[in-house]
């Protein structure tokens, strides 16, 4: 066997390559996985961190923990396997095509939105005249439900993608109770967006539900925005938007369209590193994600790697740890305001107080 800081030597992308898993090169030292776009791999250091796992280390951890073996069988692995130079993937992004049926009558959807998330018909209709809601019919497995459908499009305004929402219960068949998924296809670097005015800042929500949400609590203070849902915590979004929004300043969409959106991310690291973008643009990124662990995280990781941003998350629920924008939208509507507690207190005092009582009567 050789000896175990020459094994450590042993290329990281090669040892990837042998065990099948895909890669992406996002430049000269740096690699992501294609089917986890927080994990990256730094060829210079030869090491990796999966970032949203908080997971990192050498290359015999890599093997640990790709192949779920033990340190010795890993070390075994790497002095004996044969490591052929690995072909990194390039992202090919295929037309995004929208095969789902929709509806003409919006009324299954408009009642989900106001009763179950408590949604004004303002809100609703201002993102439904952007193009960003729909009511459609989801098929699976010879089942099919009626679905709030949220439409991802991009610069051009094309549609390029869609996240779907179950409107009806069927706890039978989803561990949450209702459908949530995204459509085969989506490019996920997009996210689903609404304009208000001309953009000069962006805020950024987990999901379309939270961003709706977070307009109808915010709407009176949101001039000149773009409000983006990520449809998850993904540092891709952020980079398309900004570089969206750059472009959109120049009126030159030329570099966006040509750009790998395979490393939008990588793009995002340049411009902070590279470029004063971030300190002429003041209060550029705003950030509304979840106020729970993954959030919060989210938010620690970007801080870490140098992004100026404001934070706007929802007030934590005591009990549960944890809340989204949704959830204090639904808060405030049922939740008594001060000024009604104040009035109900007055109006119970008084009625206390001066409320005639009924005689009695010695017989």
């Amino acid at each position: 066997m050789i000896a175990l800081d020459m094994i450590k030597k042993k290329s990281i992308v090669d040892v990837a390559g042998a065990l099948g898993i895909p890669l992406k090169r996002l430049s000269s030292t740096l690699y992501e996985q294609v089917e986890h776009d927080s994990f990256k791999i730094f060829t210079n250091t030869n090491t990796f961190k999966w970032f949203s796992r908080d997971i990192q280390g050498d290359v015999i951890d890599f093997v640990q923990l790709m192949a779920g073996v033990s340190f010795k069988e890993a070390i075994h692995f790497l002095d004996k396997g044969d490591f052929p130079e690995q072909e990194v993937q390039v992202l090919k992004l295929e037309p995004f095509r929208y095969y789902l049926p929709e509806s003409k009558d919006f009324g299954s959807a408009r009642t989900y939105l106001k009763t179950i998330r408590h949604l004004s018909d303002e809100t609703i209709n201002t993102f439904g005249r952007q193009g960003l809601i729909a009511q459609g019919k989801w098929q699976s497995d010879n089942f099919s439900e009626p679905v709030v459908v949220f439409k991802s499009r991009d610069h051009h305004g094309r549609l390029v993608g869609a996240s779907l929402q179950g409107i009806e219960e069927h706890p039978d068949r989803y561990n949450r109770g209702r459908l949530k998924t995204i459509m085969k296809g989506t490019h996920g670097y997009a996210g689903i967006s609404l304009t208000i005015g001309k953009p000069k800042r962006l805020i950024f929500a987990e999901s379309t539900i939270d961003l709706m949400s977070y307009y109808e609590c915010k709407k009176a203070e949101l001039t000149d925005v773009r409000l983006v849902s990520m449809e998850g915590l993904k540092k891709r979004v952020i980079a398309y938007h900004v570089i969206r929004l750059a472009s959109e300043e120049k009126g030159d969409f030329s570099s966006l369209n040509s750009l790998d959106k395979g490393r939008l991310s990588y793009y995002l690291d340049v411009i902070l590193q590279t470029t004063t973008y971030f300190k002429q643009q003041a209060n550029l990124l705003t950030l509304a994600v979840d106020n729970d662990e993954a959030g919060r995280d989210f938010i620690e990781k970007l801080k870490d790697q140098g992004f100026p941003f404001e934070q706007d998350l929802p007030p934590l629920d005591i009990l549960d740890g944890k809340s989204d924008w949704n959830e204090e939208l639904i808060r405030r509507k049922l939740e008594p305001s001060l000024d009604d507690w104040i009035c109900q207190f007055y109006e119970e005092r008084s009625q206390a107080v001066y409320s005639p009582r009924a005689p009695v009567l010695d017989l």
